[in-house]
């Protein structure tokens, strides 16, 4: 999704979330000129336990069918409890873009209580949400650029914005990056690795070439890991999550008995 520096507004907050919830944007990664991005390869194993969209990478979500009942909507890769104040309730009305969740409604006289960190310093008397920026004005010279969805300071919206270091914007966060595809890598480290977008050696190609404790090679990434899917795990810690064998990632992977996930380990309350 194109990212740039405009100002706030209800209208505009709403439109550009909808088309961001439930999906891939049309537009390649970082400057709109296609091109899938480091996952799509091999979508099925680049991203570990996420999901691989072909504009923003490796996400937690594609459509809002990936999300719980907690969180049920997918806005730009990531679940949220909410797209506008119209999925909210009376005791929480105002929807945070930048987390995607309910809160109490801000006033500009409160506004020094109820926004108080970094990404929500400021509140949008319009829909009672507290802002990280509602223009650039708002941003600093580290991250000059608000975004258009979740009104955060961001470093960067095109790769126009980024250094010959880190040439390649990440949509998904507003970051500059090394690499957004294998193409943007040279011979010496050909592939892009699909979660820390940098440029790595080839690396292995198969199981043959790997060994316990990390026995499976994630081809996606040239890496020995210790799981690939979920299948190559066993009963005490049965869900491959970031090349790991886990108990969990949230809580609707536990058990009553232990219903909450807490670092991948399910726990009681």
């Amino acid at each position: 999704m194109a990212r740039s520096a405009v100002t706030g507004g209800v209208l505009g907050f709403v439109l550009v979330v909808v088309a961001a919830c439930g999906g891939s944007s049309g537009s390649g990664p970082g400057d709109g000129t296609g091109g899938g991005a480091a996952c799509a390869g091999a979508a099925a194993t680049a991203c570990g336990s996420k999901k691989c969209d072909v504009a923003l990478g490796c996400v937690e979500c594609l459509a809002n069918t990936d999300c719980g009942a907690g969180e049920p909507f997918c806005i730009q890769g990531k679940c949220g409890g909410c797209r506008s104040n119209t999925d909210c309730g009376a005791a929480a009305p105002a929807c945070w873009p930048g987390d995607h969740a309910c809160h109490p409604a801000c006033t500009v006289a409160t506004a020094g209580t109820t926004c108080g960190p970094k990404d929500t310093k400021i509140c949008d008397a319009a829909t009672g949400a507290c802002l990280g920026c509602q223009t650039a004005a708002d941003c600093p010279a580290g991250e000059p650029i608000c975004d258009a969805t979740t009104k955060q300071c961001v470093s960067c919206a095109t790769n126009a914005d980024c250094s010959a270091a880190k040439p390649r914007c990440s949509v998904a966060n507003g970051k500059c990056v090394a690499c957004l595809s294998n193409a943007d890598c040279g011979s010496a480290a050909p592939i892009c690795d699909p979660q820390e977008l940098e440029c790595r050696p080839a690396g292995c190609t198969a199981d043959t070439q790997c060994a316990a404790p990390t026995p499976k090679c994630d081809v996606a990434r040239g890496r020995c890991v210790a799981c690939v899917t979920a299948a190559e795990c066993g009963a005490a810690a049965p869900i491959c999550a970031d090349s790991r064998c886990v108990q969990c990632k949230d809580d609707k992977d536990c058990p009553a008995a232990t219903p909450k996930c807490k670092d991948t380990t399910c726990q009681a309350n």
